[in-house]
């Protein structure tokens, strides 16, 4: 019987990690009810809906720069004991390939994560 490999061996380094950040919101009451949270908006969309809010993150042309990966995660350890969960929307944030190694650091600080998604 094989053992899953450590998670510090598989998992890749922060700028490694193929997830593309095109904004953060630093504090909000409403986007993860009951929750003081932040969001991290990823870049990427499968889909094209005229009535998107987040148009800067879905058309390639429109792309807003990364914000690097580091730089998020430096923001949200300085806010352990202020907020208690982090929004992941977007775009779409299923495109991003290290979504689930990007939730699994947040979780490790202690924060509910929200995952905004179109469920494709």
């Amino acid at each position: 019987m094989t053992m899953p490999p450590n998670i510090s061996e598989s998992t890749p380094s922060l700028s490694q990690l193929k997830v593309a950040i095109g904004g953060i919101q630093k504090l909000s009451l409403v986007d993860y009810p009951g929750h003081v949270a932040a969001a991290l908006f990823l870049s990427g969309c499968n889909m094209r809906c005229g009535y998107c809010h987040n148009p800067e993150l879905v058309l390639p042309e429109r792309l807003a720069p990364s914000i690097p990966v580091e730089e998020a995660m430096i923001f949200l350890k300085s806010r352990i004991g202020r907020l208690d969960g982090v929004v992941i929307s977007g775009g779409e944030p299923t495109v991003n390939e290290d979504l689930p190694v990007l939730c699994r650091m947040i979780k490790s600080l202690g924060f509910d994560v929200k995952l905004d998604t179109n469920g494709t």
